[in-house]
């Protein structure tokens, strides 16, 4: 009489193949998930990082640029471009003085100068476009004495590329590009025309 196939011991090998074959088959693909999921959540928090370093250089733009008023705190302009990297210090006579630098994408960048607690003066580069046409003939037009509205009305909406404000005294200087790389700027106190300068104008 042939014994019954389970009790035969060979059977009995193969079945503990089989189940020690699938054990390891699911820890193995148990692992790749880990390991996928892993890759997945650094892959998040790369895209993350590089997300909130894209916002950080969002603010760094000309709108926020013009938003700094001269006498601005630097807690206000923390909360307007977030903490700023620290170029110069020093301190003369009891006053400290302060330059903070923010980047923003490519090479362009904004500079504050603090004293004492309050903004006395900003400069930025590359965050304005170019403006149009601008000619050696409008340029020739300006003339010292002229407001600033009586400059935009020949050259058009200029951006301003420095501001400063130290006692009463407020100087600014606003800038016209042509896409060739042709420019100009005009320097005021106050509300009137000081100096012009021009470079590669046709």
């Amino acid at each position: 009489m042939k014994k019954p196939i389970y009790k035969k011991w060979w059977v009995w090998v193969i079945a503990v193949i089989i189940v020690f074959g699938i054990a390891g088959s699911a820890s193995s693909n148990k692992n790749k998930g880990k390991d996928a999921v892993s890759k997945k959540q650094e892959s998040t928090a790369s895209t993350d990082k590089k997300d909130d370093k894209k916002k950080e250089d969002s603010k760094v733009n000309y709108d926020n640029f013009m938003k700094i008023a001269m006498g601005s705190t630097y807690t206000d302009v923390v909360n307007l471009l977030g903490e700023g990297t620290e170029s110069t210090s020093s301190e003369v006579g009891g006053i400290k003085t302060v330059m903070y630098t923010w980047k923003g994408s490519g090479v362009s960048n904004m500079n504050i100068t603090i004293q004492n607690d309050a903004v006395t003066g900003k400069t930025q580069l590359g965050l304005s476009k170019p403006t149009g046409d601008i000619t050696l003939e409008k340029y020739n037009k300006i003339e010292n004495g002229m407001s600033l509205q009586q400059v935009e009305a020949i050259l058009g909406n200029g951006a301003l590329t420095s501001q400063s404000k130290i006692m009463d005294m407020e100087s600014s200087i606003y800038s016209w590009a042509n896409k060739d790389g042709s420019n100009c700027n005009v320097t005021l106190q106050g509300d009137s025309v000081q100096m012009k300068a021009q470079l590669s104008l046709k």
